[in-house]
């Protein structure tokens, strides 16, 4: 096998690799549902009632996990057999991304 061959087979693998890439990543945004159906989502992604705000992980049977349903913020300790929920409070403003330092 010379040096063309062999630079030729890098050549179209790293065009495949590319162009899955490119696949995956409009299956994932949506483009590919739009342009097949003529319909958006029905639900966007930031729509969503129920937040996951932030996990942490206490020992390998426990788990501290604050929840935003709606406008409540709730801190729950999820363990092996049980839930617990530890406060309730209205939640907090999310700061946008433009205020971020």
């Amino acid at each position: 096998m010379d040096m063309t061959q062999y630079f030729l087979a890098l050549v179209v693998l790293a065009g495949l690799l590319g162009a899955f890439g490119l696949l995956a990543m409009a299956i994932q945004r949506g483009w590919i549902f739009n342009q097949l159906t003529g319909l958006t989502r029905m639900v966007a992604i930031d729509d969503r009632r129920l937040k996951v705000r932030e996990s942490l992980i206490i020992d390998p049977r426990r788990r501290l996990v604050i929840l935003q349903a709606d406008d409540e913020e709730h801190i729950v300790l999820l363990g092996v057999e049980s839930e617990t929920v530890i406060k309730s409070q209205p939640a907090k403003p999310v700061p946008s991304r433009a205020e971020m330092p």
